[in-house]
């Protein structure tokens, strides 16, 4: 059997953030500094798990513009009893996900109007966390899976009984690779900002349970990191308001998306590209991202599946109102890499060559020997 392995994937356990509060495993003396990527945690998750950049995985949002069929079409037939804000419209859209579609990946309708909604795609299909889940790369759990011995509990699970459930996993001693993945702290960080106390309480219980399980099982390689860092809120801006104020149609002359932190427009034409710059270029707490820059990001998309457009908020700035709601939030992520609060941490038992470097450069270190490149299914 391979060397033992236990990953623990916190989202959103940022630098900062584990610094302000002193967060650091007592048996895991080796600490790395990750830059993330642009994007959110499905980009910053599948880059960690492929070792590629988003333009070659694919999976930069979890919204893509369709550029045929919807699996969201459906709603076109559905406009005179009701659009996706109705809750028997959202049951019916999740069993035809589920069933039809096979969909196993996350998502979330949030408020995505039904005029937009028809319009987009699910780009990713599976699980990050499942075989076959690294979009058009490999991933460590495809390695790790071809190897035999695989322990995972993600999301789907909560997070006491997860990591009861990899302490008994490591006592029968029948998986190589185990890896857990938590979103308590990232909920708990969009709702009250990283200075809250109950942060600090919620990253103690991490660190009692993994050094309670290093204690027990010293034998293990350990390695803890988080996906991305998290900005605390300090203002907002309205996009909405005046992108309708051009007086341009959806879908005729636009599809939009409106993220927490990012803008993105599917264009047709020079009239509605040409206004909608417009706007965005005069707009303060953000700024347009041209080709050249999301190609150093690794997030260049040249036939549009991720917008024609795209505008990034200043760090501590969101779009509100926006697809994913109404109400402030206290702190958010999605931001340039090159943010101070938006870079993430590793802590791990073996030391990592570089104290600071990319997402994409750990997948071989999580699993040793992993062979990535282009996903043959």
């Amino acid at each position: 059997m391979a060397e033992r392995t236990v990953v623990i994937l916190i989202d959103a356990l940022g630098c900062e953030l584990t610094d302000h509060h002193g967060f650091s495993p007592v048996n895991l003396p080796f600490r790395t500094r990750l830059e993330t990527v642009l994007g959110f945690s499905q980009a910053a998750l599948t880059s960690i798990l492929t070792g590629s950049r988003p333009e070659a995985h694919g999976l930069w949002m979890m919204f893509s513009f369709a550029g045929g069929g919807s699996p969201f079409g459906l709603l076109r037939g559905l406009r005179p009893f009701g659009g996706p804000d109705r809750l028997w419209v959202r049951n019916l859209l999740r069993w035809k996900l589920s069933r039809l579609d096979r969909i196993t990946a996350y998502f979330n309708l949030y408020d995505i109007p039904g005029e937009v909604l028809e319009r987009l795609d699910l780009p990713a299909r599976r699980s990050a966390f499942g075989q076959l889940g690294g979009g058009s790369r490999r991933s460590i759990i495809d390695q790790a899976y071809d190897e035999g011995g695989v322990f995972i509990r993600d999301y789907d699970t909560p997070e006491e009984q997860a990591f009861d459930e990899l302490e008994s996993a490591l006592e029968t001693g029948e998986s190589s690779f185990h890896l857990v993945y938590t979103a308590g702290l990232d909920s708990d960080l969009h709702r009250y900002g990283s200075r809250e106390e109950r942060i600090g309480s919620r990253l103690r219980l991490y660190s009692e349970r993994i050094d309670s399980l290093m204690s027990r099982f010293p034998d293990p390689r350990f390695i803890v990191l988080g996906d991305h860092g998290m900005c605390d809120v300090t203002g907002h801006i309205d996009l909405i308001k005046p992108i309708e104020a051009t007086g341009l149609k959806i879908p005729g002359d636009y599809v939009p998306f409106y993220d927490s932190t990012m803008a993105r427009f599917r264009v047709s034409g020079k009239r509605a590209s040409a206004a909608i710059s417009e706007v965005l270029e005069r707009s303060t707490g953000g700024r347009l991202l041209g080709t050249e820059e999301l190609m150093s990001l690794g997030v260049c998309f040249p036939g549009g599946e991720y917008g024609d457009i795209v505008f990034l908020c200043d760090p501590g700035t969101i779009i509100l109102p926006s697809y994913m709601g109404s109400v402030p939030v206290k702190g958010m992520h999605g931001y340039h890499p090159g943010a101070p609060c938006m870079d993430s941490v590793m802590f791990s038992s073996e030391k990592f060559q570089g104290d600071e470097v990319s997402l994409t450069e750990i997948a071989g270190f999580l699993l040793p020997g992993f062979r990535g490149g282009d996903r043959k299914e």
